[in-house]
């Protein structure tokens, strides 16, 4: 977060917004269970580090880590991983899909006005 609202001074809506996408998409994960047969933080490290990640989702972890790696313990580390390579995923199968520039959306949105 910026400086100066570190110091108490009112967010600005850009660092509202900010605070509360990562609110939501916090919220959204699934909770963690400490079951015997999920392997640990330390299996996970060592798969993780067996699989590397493609350049563009090691360029998001190190700008992350370069951020808030201070802050992250090393288990959050291993799920930041594991999120990121799941995003890229997704965004992989987002850009594998083929769209044209004048494809319009399936759904317009249109504002409701009281007269």
């Amino acid at each position: 977060m910026p400086e100066h609202t570190k110091r108490g001074a009112r967010l600005s809506r850009r660092d509202f917004a900010r605070v509360a996408a990562v609110t939501a998409a916090t919220a959204a994960l699934p909770i963690a269970s400490k079951a015997a047969g999920e392997p640990q933080p330390a299996e996970i490290l060592e798969s993780t580090q067996a699989a590397q990640l493609p350049p563009a989702a090691e360029a998001q972890y190190q700008a992350i880590l370069a951020k808030y790696g201070k802050r992250l313990s090393d288990e959050q580390k291993i799920e930041l991983k594991r999120l990121i390579t799941q995003a890229q995923k997704t965004s992989e199968a987002l850009r594998a899909f083929p769209l044209e520039n004048s494809n319009e959306p399936a759904m317009i949105f249109h504002v409701y006005r009281k007269s």
